[in-house]
């Protein structure tokens, strides 16, 4: 490994002069190319525990874990190294394999390795001191019952609750003999406290491992075969009872879990677990940790209370079986219509009704519906809406009103993230559709740009300012130009962001972000247009810059061209509709999985999207097709029809503490839709041509702008004269 001294000397320059450049606290430029240039060559990497005799840190964490196997001890290794990255920190793992005198080794040798910071997950001893010699090192316990004897930032996992509505649950279910295996004894009496009915009896094991649990789960139920019902303490537990249950071919044995819900390892005899979100669990531990660190004189203990929650895995919805029956279904082609295309072979299965579904472009599927209504066709049973249209579908008596089958059934509608089902499926207060496919932009970026010193140092000495995440799209075209190879020689990407071009919404919809940021619009809420303002001009410009940043590909013409640009990882940062985004972080395609961060979108105001699905008010089988519908948009798909290439907007997925692996920005969902809103349209246009003004008039005078031919101000000026042309007057009533 090469060394401070041989960087120095081949850059030519002292140790000090090194030392300066990493630390920030030079400009001179010639200099910090040279020691930069020779760090490179050499591959050179600071010591931590050199540096820590001067700078009295180490920037490294230590973690002391029972073990790994465990789904949820993974989980949160996983989560706590990806935060403690973003701090700047790195981590030195320790396994104790519940052993206490290997825990006071774990402890000491982090000491010698002058970590930072120590957390320590699940401590074997319920009786817990930390020696004084090793007090002035902060701590984070994490634990699933009471210490006692420890002073210090605690994290409680309390499980309690959600054992207690899983053994009702069984109760309720008729399971009256219940059974609890699990790896500690003092877990097991913390986590039943609240069962106040059961008694400590032989159908209680406490074991160490998952071949244990497997031992003691079939001597169980050989010895006691009246018991049906098995509440595990951790996934190793459940893993052994299960096997159990597949040699003893106990089909009617059910399992309850303390574990972190994974939708993809349910199994048929589980009914639930006592879900906590790991990723909760590390990022508390991290904020404890941190303020002990960077806050020391003010720092205080606490205690983090994290309460598991009850989830029950549901049934398959009965589902009506009907003899030769076909719906078919119009459908924009894209990832979430494939998607159902294939899953619809499911309900056929249940219900022996054949679904068949049609592709369709964007405008074809349009004037499809539109054709529909005029001419009272009932080829389809059923349509893809965008979300734009649905007015207009619902007011030619294109789609059938569904207020009355949903009236006793505020449950289901209630399922939706809040206020989307008006958006999404309603006109003048009655429901005509139900959201599909989501609909709300976030901010993707390539983590390990913003986290690289040696960028954050650069842009500091370019712009005066530190390197950040941009919160306005000022901000956003900063960042990208500093990203961008054509104005930073040194940028390690080609481009700081993905501009959609050509004439399209999507090019529109880019716009808009930066209007509505900028306090302008198309029309006010009267529908009076108001294009043209000093704003508007200032958010036209801003966006035209943004493409200096961008790749100049014209091919670059659709969100999913524009994911594919970004999955080649030369690009630093883009903003994508969340239902195209799942492919950026799959590894067999893109090249920048797992190395995704997200934001909400710079000015925050996100332009709402999605698609509905809507039954044609003239078909014949209104009835089928409306169970069909039902079943597709219902909670029970939202998950695999999400996986299959779609998007939900079912608030339950974005709840769910799994998954996040695979959908990074699955939290921000929720606020984005929060602060997103959809594209205002003027009475005085005619419905059938309302997206014109979105798809055709704004974007074709932003590409003029683009080749060169007019100036910002001058696309205002013609984009607010051609709107103008096709308001209706009550002098002619026309276009």
């Amino acid at each position: 490994m090469a060394t401070i001294k041989e960087v120095a000397k081949l850059a030519g320059v002292s140790v000090g002069t090194v030392s300066n450049v990493l630390n920030g606290k030079t400009s001179n430029d010639e200099l910090i190319e040279r020691v930069e240039n020779a760090i490179n060559q050499l591959s050179y990497r600071p010591d931590a525990n050199a540096r820590s005799l001067k700078n009295t840190k180490s920037k490294l964490i230590g973690v002391i874990m029972p073990e790994v196997c465990q789904s949820d001890h993974a989980h949160f290794l996983s989560s706590l190294e990806n935060f403690l990255r973003e701090k700047g920190y790195g981590l030195i793992l320790k396994i104790s394999n519940n052993n206490w005198l290997l825990e006071k080794k774990s402890l000491m040798q982090c000491v010698e390795q002058c970590v930072d910071g120590i957390i320590w997950y699940s401590p074997a001893k319920e009786q817990l001191t930390i020696p004084e010699e090793k007090k002035e090192i902060p701590y984070v316990i994490i634990t699933k019952y009471p210490l006692s004897g420890y002073t210090g930032d605690l994290i409680q996992i309390d499980y309690r609750p959600a054992v207690e509505q899983a053994y009702k649950k069984m109760l309720q279910l008729g399971i009256q003999n219940i059974g609890f295996i699990f790896d500690s004894m003092k877990f097991f009496l913390y986590a039943t406290e609240y069962v106040h009915s059961y008694q400590l009896t032989n159908y209680t094991k406490i074991v160490d491992s998952r071949e244990r649990a497997f031992q003691a789960a079939y001597e169980l139920l050989h010895q006691n075969p009246e018991v049906r019902g098995i509440i595990a303490s951790n996934s190793e537990i459940e893993a052994g009872i299960e096997r159990a249950l597949e040699l003893l071919d106990r089909k009617d044995v059910v399992i309850f879990c303390c574990k972190e819900s994974q939708w993809a390892e349910q199994n048929t005899c589980s009914i639930g677990c006592a879900n906590v979100s790991q990723n909760v669990v590390a990022q508390g531990a991290v904020d404890r940790l941190m303020d002990a660190l960077e806050q020391s004189y003010t720092h205080e203990y606490l205690t983090q209370n994290i309460a598991g929650t009850f989830e029950y895995k549901e049934a398959l919805p009965e589902l009506e079986k009907k003899e030769n029956v076909h719906l078919k279904f119009a459908l924009y082609d894209s990832p979430a219509a494939r998607g159902l295309q294939m899953y619809s072979d499911l309900y056929t299965k249940n219900t022996g009704i054949r679904i068949f579904i049609d592709l369709l472009e964007y405008k074809e599927l349009e004037t499809l519906i539109l054709r529909s209504a005029r001419e009272k066709e009932s080829e389809y049973d059923g349509f893809m809406i965008d979300i734009s249209w649905v007015e207009e579908a619902a007011k030619s008596g294109g789609i059938a009103c569904l207020t009355d089958q949903f009236r006793n059934n505020r449950e289901y509608l209630d399922g939706f993230i809040d206020g989307m089902v008006r958006e999404y499926g309603m006109y003048e207060n009655e429901l005509y559709a139900l959201p599909f496919m989501s609909g709300t932009q976030i901010l993707l970026y390539q983590k390990d740009l913003f986290e690289d010193a040696a960028l954050k140092r650069q842009f500091f000495r370019n712009y005066g300012q530190e390197l950040c995440l941009p919160e306005s799209w000022a901000q956003y075209n900063l960042v990208s130009e500093f990203f961008t190879r054509s104005f930073n020689s040194k940028s390690p990407v080609h481009y700081g962001n993905i501009s959609v071009r050509g004439e399209n919404i999507y090019n529109t919809i880019g716009f808009l972000n930066r209007l509505w940021s900028y306090g302008a619009d198309i029309f006010d809420l009267d529908g009076n247009l108001t294009i043209h303002s000093p704003n508007a001009v200032t958010a036209l410009r801003n966006y035209i810059k943004s493409f200096q940043y961008s790749n100049p590909d014209r091919n670059i013409n659709s969100w999913d061209a524009a994911v594919e640009e970004y999955c080649k990882g030369d690009t630093a940062m883009a903003v994508f509709y969340d239902s195209h985004a799942m492919r950026i972080n799959d590894y067999t395609k893109s090249k920048v999985a797992g190395n995704i961060g997200s934001i909400m979108i710079p000015g925050g105001v996100s332009v709402l999207g999605g698609w509905s699905l809507g039954l044609n008010q003239h078909g014949h089988q209104k009835e089928e097709a409306f169970q069909y519908l039902k079943w597709v948009c219902s909670e029970y798909n939202s998950i695999p029809l999400s996986l299959l290439g779609g998007s939900t907007v079912r608030k339950s997925f974005y709840q769910r503490s799994d998954m996040e692996e695979i959908y990074p920005w699955k939290k921000q969902i929720p606020e984005s839709y929060e602060k997103s809103r959809k594209r205002r349209f003027s009475p005085m246009l005619k419905d059938y041509q309302q997206n014109e003004l979105y798809t055709r008039i704004i974007p074709h005078e932003i590409n003029r702008i683009l080749y060169g031919e007019i100036s910002e101000e001058e696309a205002l000026i013609n984009m607010e004269k051609h709107i103008k042309s096709k308001i209706m007057t009550p002098a002619n009533g026309s276009w």
